[in-house]
């Protein structure tokens, strides 16, 4: 965290660092939500964060989504430290922590992909207006990762500003400030769900291990909850709660 980086808004100071810092997860999303709302890009958008979609009978989570007036951004955020290893092929990525352990988790690639196409049914859009990005924390190490390309974009928090700044900066304007606040009420209902919808949505995440097949299991680790596979020893593998299949 630089001095710097907090007086243009680039960074959330300290007093907001400890309020915000106690879980990982949210942490991650709340840092993306910052830097994008002090100002750091130019034309008018909206950003709105954690948004229950409905989509074929259940909900898809999206952690965040920008709404600017060049297009639509939807950003899927891992605050993971360690190593990471995955390809646009793989079910799972894995992230190897320092002491050698692993934890798999869901291809965030095909994650946020569910989540575009639901956003995009759901606003009546086409899935190519919208751009998925995958913002990984500072504090680990894209090791063997897919290279960005035109839909999809896989980097590091400190990176994104640039990234999109660069983006932005090519892209016609296509949307006028009155169909960026339709689509804003569009989403409302979606981001005030009560913690009925919200525990109907852990409901539906996948619960059979498809490595083995046994059960899986909510358990409790050094970086939140995660779903393990009840074989364990036997079978390792992980996956964040937050995985919708």
């Amino acid at each position: 965290m630089g001095l710097f980086s907090i007086l243009i808004g680039k960074e959330p100071g300290p007093i907001r660092t400890w309020l915000h810092s106690r879980d990982p997860g949210h942490w991650g999303e709340y840092t993306i939500e910052f830097v994008l709302k002090h100002h750091n890009l130019k034309g008018h958008y909206v950003v709105l964060k954690n948004l229950y979609i409905p989509y074929r009978g259940k909900t898809s989570e999206i952690d965040l989504v920008l709404i600017h007036e060049r297009g639509i951004f939807v950003l899927e955020s891992k605050n993971y430290s360690g190593s990471i290893f995955g390809n646009y092929n793989q079910l799972y990525w894995t992230q190897v922590l320092g002491n050698g352990t692993q934890y798999q988790f869901y291809n965030p690639i095909r994650q946020n992909q569910t989540h575009i196409a639901a956003l995009s049914h759901y606003l009546g859009l086409d899935k190519d207006d919208m751009t998925s990005y995958i913002v990984f924390s500072p504090h680990c190490i894209l090791k063997k990762i897919p290279q960005s390309n035109q839909g999809t974009v896989i980097l590091q928090r400190q990176d994104l500003l640039y990234s999109l700044r660069s983006r932005l900066k090519h892209m016609p304007i296509c949307y006028t400030r009155k169909q960026i606040q339709s689509m804003k009420k569009m989403l409302k209902p979606c981001i005030n769900v009560g913690k009925k919808e919200k525990r109907n949505h852990i409901k539906q995440i996948q619960t059979v291990c498809p490595l083995c097949g046994s059960q899986l299991v909510m358990r409790r680790g050094r970086y939140g909850d995660f779903w393990g596979c009840s074989a364990y020893p036997t079978c390792h593998f992980t996956a964040p709660i937050s995985v919708v299949v």
